[in-house]
């Protein structure tokens, strides 16, 4: 049964449910051709500086996780409700400033300034915090204005780039986004534990993070050059109407299965992510010296950088080898990838055993070839399967909607599977190691990550299916409507 209204261009044959890889090419081939463009330096440059912004505030809490315990006597439930409580406000706000750009409400340069600003307004006053009720507001502050920066900075870079150079430019902004957890985790873990005199390290390390926020939001201000931004007939429409407008485009997104697929792997896909902060814990626990841990939770992040890169270049090569087929099977590879190498790492591999040597092997291949779906699969297929007027809305629609639910489970899931199995945190704890907790951890990480990206596998399968039709329909539209407009033009 078809899921969305738009004409076939092929209805006067019968449906087949599986389009093979030459009739995919072939019919990518025949949509009009499109001049080849990708974003100048500098505006790369600051949408690279947004998406590192974002990277640096996801590493923060987790990597100050264990002095956190330590100074404030929280518990790890209490970073699941931190870490959920930012992520329901990012999501109840995605749409709200997705909304606003596509319908130019506000310059698309105007809405990263705020976010910037606000995030570090956020993180500034949470390095003088006393207790934890404090801290959740300013994570879902944080969130609010977090939540500005993703979708917007998609949009820009789907409007400025052709559709066979997407997966390197998305490559090359979520590179970004792992060079600031990078930074974050490599400073973190070395600070954080530390003493300046009465003073916590990682009390300095959020007001440095707000010092950071509000650089970017200057560097934003004073280079980053917006492009002309295409809006459509209901832009103009105000008031109710356009929230009904608006909910309106809502459902016509729910009604292209492709979009349905993508928050259903987004969602299982995200779960594991969520929870990957506590990487860092999990090694201390195992015995690892502080430096080692450090480099160990920033590795991930440095090898994803090129993994991202390397990822979206080979999405794009498989995209013109095998049309609309080569991005879902891109994604279909990196998953089966990654599995095997986070179940290593966390359960096959007993806490007390693992080497620095054999976890830094392990954490380096999966950020090389397990983390190619992003920019070279998510982001891309999102951007093709709407018109270019409702871009950073699709994106921050698809991200309120997986993420809502990936991060109501993936935090609370690694939490009670962790104590179910035997995880706390004592006299023992605090003096840095503790295999038995570094084994509950590990096997609540390894489940919360294994059997969600099982289910991702899946979902990227139903992409052959569902992208290309979705794509031909949409060609067919764009083109009825370009004929209606000569028409009425003669």
């Amino acid at each position: 049964m078809e899921l969305t209204s738009v004409a076939d261009p092929v209805a006067a044959k019968s449906e087949i449910n599986i389009i093979n890889c030459d009739d995919a090419k072939k019919e990518e081939k025949d949509a009009a051709p499109q001049e080849e463009k990708e974003p100048g330096t500098i505006i790369l440059f600051w949408l690279c500086c947004v998406s590192a912004l974002e990277g640096m505030d996801t590493q923060l809490v987790p990597a100050c996780q264990f002095a956190l315990q330590r100074d404030l006597g929280l518990q790890l439930g209490h970073f699941a409700v931190l870490t959920t409580v930012q992520m329901v406000l990012t999501n109840l706000a995605a749409p709200f400033w997705g909304i606003l750009a596509d319908r130019g409400t506000l310059r698309k340069k105007t809405i990263l300034m705020l976010g910037a600003i606000g995030e570090g307004v956020a993180i500034t006053i949470f390095a003088f915090v006393p207790n934890f009720w404090v801290m959740m507001l300013l994570r879902g502050m944080s969130g609010f204005f977090l939540a500005s920066l993703r979708p917007v900075c998609n949009g820009l870079i789907a409007d400025l780039t052709s559709d066979n150079k997407r997966g390197k430019i998305f490559g090359r902004v979520q590179s970004a986004l792992l060079v600031g957890m990078f930074c974050s985790l490599l400073i973190a873990g070395n600070v954080a534990n530390t003493y300046a005199g009465d003073i916590p390290g990682w009390r300095f390390l959020f007001a440095g993070g707000g010092a950071v926020a509000f650089i970017v939001a200057l560097g934003l201000g004073g280079f980053l050059a917006e492009p002309h931004h295409q809006l459509d007939e209901s832009a103009k429409v105000k008031g109710c109407a356009a929230v009904r407008t608006e909910l309106c485009t809502v459902l016509s997104f729910l009604r292209i299965p492709t979009f349905c697929v993508m928050i259903m792997q987004g969602v299982f896909g995200t779960i594991p992510w969520s929870v990957m902060g506590n990487n860092l814990l999990f090694f201390k626990f195992c015995g690892l010296a502080d430096w080692q841990a450090s480099i160990l939770a920033a590795e991930g992040t440095v090898a994803g950088v090129f993994g991202n890169s390397i990822g979206g270049m080979i999405a794009d090569a498989l995209a013109r080898r095998f049309g609309y087929h080569g991005r879902p099977l891109s994604a279909q590879i990196t998953v089966a990838i990654g599995i095997p190498m986070v179940f290593l790492q966390f359960y096959g591999i007993p806490p007390g055993e693992g080497t620095f040597g054999v976890y830094f092997a392990l954490i380096a291949a999966f950020g090389l070839l397990g983390s190619w779906a992003q920019s070279g699969t998510n982001f891309p297929i999102l951007s093709d399967i709407v018109p270019a007027s409702d871009r950073s809305k699709v994106m921050a629609w698809e991200c309120a909607m997986e993420n809502s639910l990936a991060n109501a489970i993936g935090p609370s899931m690694v939490s009670t599977l962790a104590f179910a199995f035997g995880y706390k945190f004592g006299a023992e704890e605090m003096s840095g190691q503790s295999l038995s907790s570094a084994r509950a951890l590990g096997q609540a990480m390894a489940a919360t990550i294994c059997i969600p990206w099982v289910i991702t596998l899946a979902a990227y399968t139903l992409l052959h299916w569902s992208y290309p039709r979705d794509m031909r329909r949409l060609r067919a539209k764009q083109a009825a409507a370009e004929a209606a407009k000569e028409e009425q033009a003669v």
